[in-house]
C-alpha cells in the first residue's frame, strides 16, 4: 500500500484536481486488528462478537471527484434450465457530477442457501471500467455462465470438479450494495435481481 518512488507526484496531481482518482480497493481493510486474516468473502461466525466484522474500507472502496449513479439494472433471463444458457445484466451507469470520470463496475454474486460445504458468500464475478464526461450515460452488460456460479467441489479426492446447485442466485452491482438475502420482508433493491438454477439435476449438477 507504500505510494513509491512517484507517489508523490500522484497524490499532488490528485489533491491539485489535476487528476481525477478512479482507483478501488483490491482487499477489505479491517477496523480491527484482530480481523485482519478474514478475507472480503468469509462466511462470518462467531469471529465477529456481533456477526458482522466492522471495516476501515470495503473491497472495492474508491474516491472521485464526481459521482456516479446506476440505474435500470435487468436479467435476459429469471430461470436457468440448461448449464449452455447465460444470463446477460446489463445496468445503465450515468456521471452525474460536473467533472469527467471513471467508475469501476462490479458485478457480485451471492447464493443464500446451499448445501455444498464451501466458504464463499459473495463473491465478485464480473467488472469493467467505464470513462464518462459529466452528465453522460452508458449501459454496461455483462454475461454470466455456469462458471460463474459453479464452485469447486470440496469433497476430497474429487479432483478439480465444478459443480452448482439448483438454487436462487442473487446479483448485485457495486461492492456496497446490500441485497438483504436472508429477510423475506426487505424493500427490493433496484441494484439486486434474482435467477434461479433448475436443471433437474439435484443436488450436484456436474460442468466439468
Amino acid at each position: 500500500m507504500l505510494p513509491c518512488e512517484l507517489g508523490g507526484q500522484a497524490i499532488a496531481e490528485i489533491i491539485y484536481g489535476r487528476v481525477n482518482p478512479s482507483g478501488r480497493m483490491p482487499i477489505t481493510y479491517p477496523k480491527d486488528a484482530g480481523n485482519i486474516l478474514m478475507p472480503y468473502n468469509h462466511l462470518v461466525s462467531t469471529q465477529c462478537a456481533t456477526g458482522y466484522c466492522e471495516m476501515q474500507w470495503e473491497f472495492g472502496h474508491g474516491l472521485s471527484y464526481t459521482d456516479f449513479t446506476y440505474s435500470d439494472m435487468t436479467l435476459s433471463r429469471t430461470n436457468v434450465t440448461s448449464i449452455t444458457e447465460t444470463v446477460d445484466v446489463s445496468v445503465v451507469v450515468t456521471n452525474s457530477g460536473t467533472v469527467a470520470g471513471k467508475e469501476t463496475v462490479m458485478l457480485f454474486l451471492t447464493q443464500p442457501f446451499r448445501t455444498i460445504s464451501v466458504p464463499e458468500v459473495k463473491q465478485l464475478k464480473k467488472f469493467t471500467k467505464v470513462d464518462l464526461k459529466a452528465g453522460e450515460s452508458t449501459t454496461v452488460k455483462f454475461t454470466l455462465s455456469a462458471d460463474d456460479w459453479s464452485v469447486y467441489y470440496p469433497q476430497i479426492g474429487s479432483g478439480l470438479k465444478k459443480v452448482a446447485e439448483d438454487a436462487d442466485y442473487v446479483v448485485a452491482i457495486k461492492p456496497e450494495t446490500d441485497c438483504d438475502v436472508y429477510n423475506e420482508t426487505a424493500v427490493a433493491n433496484p441494484l439486486c435481481a434474482t435467477f434461479t438454477l433448475q436443471t433437474g439435476e439435484h443436488p450436484y449438477g456436474s460442468f466439468e
